[in-house]
């Protein structure tokens, strides 16, 4: 009887399919081939086969289009999966600052966290959603409070987190918050081969509980109080979107990018964008939880010594004002506020409030922290005859004065006796107040039909700022807000490469750093790191900065790759925590 036709030799031709799959810098071993591209291996058998053995090759040859995370353009398929460099937005909805993140998915650490994350899972949509407590890399931590742990702002990228969590055995890593949670399921959900990316939005309303209002409280002299611990207006938030089909829900519309909140501490998303936009917030999953988080009205109340509330003239504000991402092939910010919402005021913009207002109305729009207080007027009586206008800068650099305006203006047609509070409180990017900074009344009269003007101008050295002025009719006792939020940009560190660099050939990157302030930096640090440009971390101790001066540091290195390579640099001290920079380059192949 005849031997059976067994395997002699195997080449799996892991330098050509590791290459074409763009994986050799995960592995030169071991072959890593990505789903819904094709791969080709070479079998060497104990006896001589014919052509019924084509049927093993049409098994390896997927069809890539029938794949549910096919991305057909391929500048998007180059940006969402295999792009390692990113850019992550902070700031406030005038002012949008980038922040450099490097997310490292094309690594073997990387890959073996990936693997750890998703060894349960095959199909796209449930793949992200594992981000439940159960599988949770990174532990949340309230801003400013991070005990025995690493400030989330002094994440450079995600190779080192995911280092930490295969460490620990899978033991969620301290700390992170929403910025960081984004940037590590980015990496995990492109290493699989998702097409991934982080948004931000500006001006979010945290947990509303899908409600279609939120709150916002300050006392008479107009200091923010947070009187409902959880229920916030957040000055930005970072969520991911993943491109996948939703075969699962019918509707093709539904197809495309889909929203995923990694800092929530169970399931939520994907929630199709498209769904999110036209109000349909019973399609799976959490759509009602972003479109709450993006049309909610936020309603500023007065808490009065009385232990009452009054609303304040001028007050409303509303939510999702600018979403952006990181834009394809380039470090310019995109807006894509489009994707979420029709433009403010629009009949469209209307039809889709009214549909979510009829489909969440066992969610009846009222902020759950108003049950605190035994009376909230939700009518005004009278017409609004005061109005005021304030004016500052958006975004400043440290060290720059603060410049502000305030005017006045009295229509009521006889004289008005009012009492106006300004003040300035530094905050978290989630809305919660750290400290009052500055604060100045004034009582004054206000003749009919004219104006009052009045401008400060201060130094500014936090990095959030929120500006309110209250002004108080003393004869109606109305209440009238406005408020300006300022980002402070941090002082340079400008990173400057030579003109032509080759790869494998020395050179060295010249970093700057400028102090603005009136006093010394003192005990800084520069923590420098470049995939291909440098291995792992360096830190360099520059000792004080002395005031309006600058400093310089040269950074030598070798080039490993050729291509396109990033240099970021991170500067810590006694005055100043983890203030970042980031350079791009071009290396020649050797």
């Amino acid at each position: 009887m005849g031997e059976g036709l067994s395997i002699k030799k195997c080449d799996f031709m892991i330098p050509e399919n590791n290459k074409n799959h763009h994986t050799a810098e995960i592995s030169t071993d071991r072959l890593m081939v990505r789903r819904g591209q094709p791969f080709t291996i070479t079998v060497s058998f104990s006896a001589p086969i014919h052509n019924y053995m084509q049927q093993m090759k049409r098994t390896f040859l997927i069809v890539q289009t029938d794949d549910e995370v096919f991305l057909a353009n391929e500048a998007q398929r180059q940006e969402y999966i295999l792009n390692q460099d990113g850019v992550i937005y902070q700031g406030n909805e005038n002012a949008v600052l980038a922040q450099p993140w490097d997310f490292s998915q094309v690594s073997k650490r990387s890959n073996r966290s990936a693997l750890s994350y998703s060894h349960q899972q095959r199909k796209g949509v449930h793949l992200s959603r594992l981000n439940s407590n159960e599988y949770r890399i990174l532990t949340e931590c309230e801003p400013g409070q991070h005990p025995n742990g690493i400030p989330p702002s002094k994440w450079l990228g995600s190779s080192l987190i995911l280092r930490h969590w295969i460490a620990s055995k899978c033991q969620p890593v301290r700390y992170g918050q929403c910025w960081v949670f984004a940037a590590v399921l980015c990496s995990v959900l492109r290493c699989l081969g998702i097409p991934t990316r982080v948004v931000t939005g500006f001006t979010w309303a945290h947990n509303t509980k899908s409600s279609l209002s939120v709150d916002e409280y300050y006392d008479e002299d107009g200091t923010l109080l947070t009187q409902d611990k959880s229920a916030r207006v957040w000055t930005f938030h970072v969520w991911n979107e993943c491109w996948m089909a939703r075969t699962d829900l019918l509707v093709p519309e539904y197809s495309g990018w889909q929203a995923l909140d990694a800092t929530c501490p169970s399931f939520c998303g994907p929630a199709p964008v498209h769904a999110i936009k036209e109000g349909d917030t019973q399609v799976d999953y959490d759509v009602c939880y972003f479109f709450a988080a993006i049309n909610a009205k936020c309603q500023v109340w007065i808490h009065k010594a009385d232990d009452t509330l009054k609303p304040a003239f001028g007050g409303t504000k509303y939510t999702g004002n600018n979403i952006s991402t990181k834009s394809v092939g380039s470090d310019r910010c995109e807006d894509i506020t489009q994707n979420y919402k029709y433009p403010e005021g629009s009949l469209q913009e209307k039809k889709v409030l009214d549909k979510a207002y009829r489909n969440m109305k066992e969610l009846e729009t009222t902020s759950s922290s108003t049950a605190q207080f035994s009376s909230i007027p939700t009518v005004l009586e009278e017409p609004v005859n005061l109005f005021m206008h304030l004016q500052s800068n958006s975004s400043l650099q440290l060290g720059q004065d603060i410049t502000l305006s305030i005017e006045v203006f009295n229509h009521s047609g006889g004289e008005k006796a009012t009492h106006l509070v300004v003040g300035i409180q530094a905050l978290h990017y989630n809305g919660v107040p750290i400290a009052q900074l500055w604060k100045e009344e004034f009582h004054f009269n206000l003749p009919s039909n004219t104006g009052n003007p009045f401008c400060w101008c201060m130094l500014g050295e936090n990095h959030l700022l929120r500006l309110t002025a209250v002004l108080r009719d003393e004869d109606s006792f109305y209440i009238y807000l406005a408020q300006e939020e300022i980002s402070i940009c941090d002082p340079p560190l400008t990173i400057e490469f030579p003109e032509n660099m080759v790869q494998y050939q020395p050179s060295t990157a010249k970093i700057s750093l400028h102090n603005p302030l009136t006093e010394p930096l003192e005990q800084c640090v520069i923590a420098v790191t470049g995939r291909g440009l440098i291995y792992r971390q360096r830190n360099y101790r520059l000792g004080s900065v002395q005031a309006k001066s600058t400093q310089e540091l040269q950074i030598p290195f070798t080039p490993t790759r050729a291509g396109p390579g990033r240099l970021t640099a991170r500067l810590s001290c006694l005055q100043l925590q983890n203030l970042k920079s980031y350079r791009t380059t071009n290396m020649a192949a050797a």
